[in-house]
C-alpha cells in the first residue's frame, strides 16, 4: 500500500470512529431514559453539533489527501531535470513559479522571467517544487481539473460517476460540492455548528462520506501512479 493511500485509510478510519460515536449518541438521546455525562445531560443540541463536526472532519480528510498529493507531485518534479518534463508538467510549474509570482515594474518582471526560464532549461533536478492548486475549495470538479492539468488519469467508473452527480436533497449539488459548501459556511461563520448539519440525517452524512472516500481512494491511487510511473516526464 502506498503512503498516500495509507494516509487516506487512516484518516477514513478516524472519521468512521467519529461517525459511530454520533450514531451511539443519537441512540442514547432518543432512548427511553435520560443520559448524562457528568453533570451534562445529553441533548439534541449535542447531536447537532456533532453532525457539523462530522462535515468539517470529512472535508479535512479530503483536503489532507489533496495537500499530500500536491506535495508528492512537486517533489517528483524535482527529481528529474526540468528539460525532461512533459508539456503539462512545465505548464503547471510555470503556473506557480511564473504567472503567480510576476509582480513589479517591467525590469522586475523581466528579471523574474529570466530566472525561471533558466531554471526550466536546467540539466540538473531542482529539488522539491511547489505546484499551484486550483482556486477555491476542493471538490470532485476541482480535483478533476487539477488532474487534467497535470496529466493524471482519473478513470471514474459509471456507478461512482452517477453517485457524484448533483442531487435534489443536497440542494442541486454533488456530494463533494455540498461538503465543500457546507464546510465553508461553518468555517467562515455563515452558519453555526447547531445549524450546519440540522437538515441532514446521520445516514445522509454516511452516504456523503462513502462516495467521498471512494472517490478519494481513486484519486490517491491515480496520483501515486502518476508519480511512480513518471507520467510527468516527456515521452522519449
Amino acid at each position: 500500500m502506498t503512503e498516500l493511500l495509507m494516509m487516506l485509510r487512516e484518516r477514513a478510519e478516524e472519521f468512521d470512529i467519529h461517525h459511530a460515536l454520533a450514531v451511539s449518541l443519537e441512540d442514547q438521546i432518543f432512548g427511553e431514559e435520560d443520559v448524562s455525562i457528568g453533570s451534562t445531560r445529553l441533548s439534541v443540541e449535542n447531536l447537532l453539533t456533532m453532525k457539523s463536526s462530522l462535515i468539517v472532519h470529512l472535508y479535512n480528510v479530503l483536503e489532507s489527501v489533496m495537500s499530500q498529493a500536491t506535495k508528492i507531485v512537486g517533489n517528483a518534479f524535482g527529481t528529474v531535470p526540468p528539460k525532461t518534463w512533459s508539456e503539462k508538467a512545465r505548464r503547471e510549474w510555470l503556473r506557480e513559479h511564473g504567472v503567480a509570482r510576476i509582480e513589479g515594474d517591467a525590469a522586475a518582471r523581466l528579471k523574474k522571467i529570466q530566472t525561471f526560464s533558466t531554471k526550466i532549461l536546467a540539466d540538473s533536478p531542482l529539488g522539491p517544487q511547489e505546484i499551484r492548486k486550483p482556486t477555491g475549495t476542493w471538490t470532485d470538479e476541482s480535483i478533476r481539473t487539477f488532474a487534467e492539468r497535470l496529466g493524471v488519469q482519473l478513470q471514474i467508473e459509471p456507478d461512482l460517476y452517477r453517485r457524484l452527480a448533483k442531487k435534489d436533497d443536497l440542494g442541486e449539488k454533488g456530494p463533494l460540492q455540498f461538503l465543500a459548501y457546507r464546510r465553508n459556511a461553518l468555517a467562515h461563520g455563515q452558519t453555526t455548528f447547531l445549524d450546519g448539519g440540522r437538515d441532514l440525517t446521520l445516514a445522509q452524512i454516511r452516504e456523503i462520506a462513502d462516495v467521498t472516500l471512494e472517490f478519494m481512494e481513486l484519486v490517491a491511487t491515480s496520483f501515486q501512479t502518476y508519480v511512480d510511473q513518471k507520467h510527468f516526464v516527456a515521452a522519449a
